[in-house]
């Protein structure tokens, strides 16, 4: 076994037999690695997707580009936005479908989160240079806490995998985050600031790394300047909540819809058909 890795193994208490997971899996980081993510709320991944592996998704993107990029253009404000969000990528390309089952981010999600997990999406957003300014507002990707905080509330969690396909420096637009913000129940980003706030940190990462963040981690992106910036956004949560209720509900003839036909029982939990009692 590498020696960034180690195997753990998981018993789930509960009497139905219908619930499928590994017993024991193989995840592609160490424990002092999970220890601060779970602390920071991130986890860097440099250079994961290299050579072929990352030219099939940048070729896979660019052709649902092609295919729904002017569509999206059209809607966009004159001033300021986020680019092209294209969304069900799974449902749309074999290339993406791929990503399901993508060990590097899953077992670090059964790790963190515990063996049974689902798919919550899979997303890209592509920004581009011009008159337009392309960047994201401090936002984070899942929130739901009630204030005050009720004696058996359960926080929410998610992990985002942030997958760049291209260098991300000042050019196309670093990634900012605040560590530890996941952790904050009593506030939340005020979704009118762009610019820098106390305690940020500054990513910048070759093309093919990943950036693995909770979900309620404050983050931003800074403004696209001179080159394309393509990212895809895969994520994870725990079985039992819904799936992601952005970009509508997937295409009924969708490559998903026809995986569930024929497929094992993993499949099935990760794309939200059982994992759950």
């Amino acid at each position: 076994m590498p020696a960034n890795r180690h195997k753990i193994s998981y018993e789930v208490l509960n009497r139905h037999e219908a619930l499928h997971y590994p017993p024991e899996f193989e995840v592609h980081a160490t424990p002092e690695e999970l220890q601060d993510f779970a602390a920071s709320g991130y986890l860097i991944r440099e250079q994961l997707f290299q050579g072929k592996a990352l030219s099939r998704l940048q070729e896979a993107t660019d052709r649902l580009d092609d295919a729904e990029g002017d569509r999206h253009r059209k809607h966009r404000p004159k001033d300021r936005s986020w680019g092209i969000i294209l969304r069900h990528l799974m449902d749309k390309d074999p290339v993406f479908l791929e990503l399901l089952k993508y060990p590097p981010v899953l077992s670090v999600c059964r790790a963190m989160m515990g063996p049974l997990v689902r798919l919550r999406g899979l997303t890209a957003r592509i920004s581009f240079p011009g008159a337009e300014v392309q960047e994201t507002n401090w936002h984070q990707h899942m929130r739901v806490v009630s204030k005050p905080l009720p004696p058996w509330f359960s926080q929410p969690h998610a992990i985002d995998a942030l997958i760049y396909l291209d260098d991300i420096n000042d050019d196309t637009g670093p990634v900012c985050v605040v560590p530890g913000s996941h952790t904050w129940l009593d506030r939340h980003p005020d979704h009118q600031i762009f610019a820098s706030i106390e305690g940020e940190k500054v990513l910048r990462v070759p093309a093919g790394s990943v950036v693995m963040i909770h979900g309620n981690l404050w983050h931003r992106a800074m403004p696209t300047l001179r080159k394309k910036r393509r990212m895809l956004i895969l994520g994870y949560t725990p079985t039992w909540l819904r799936k992601s209720p952005h970009g509508g509900p997937p295409p009924a003839d969708g490559l998903t819809a026809e995986l569930l036909q024929d497929c094992d029982e993993e499949t099935k939990e990760l794309l939200g058909i059982g994992g759950y009692s």
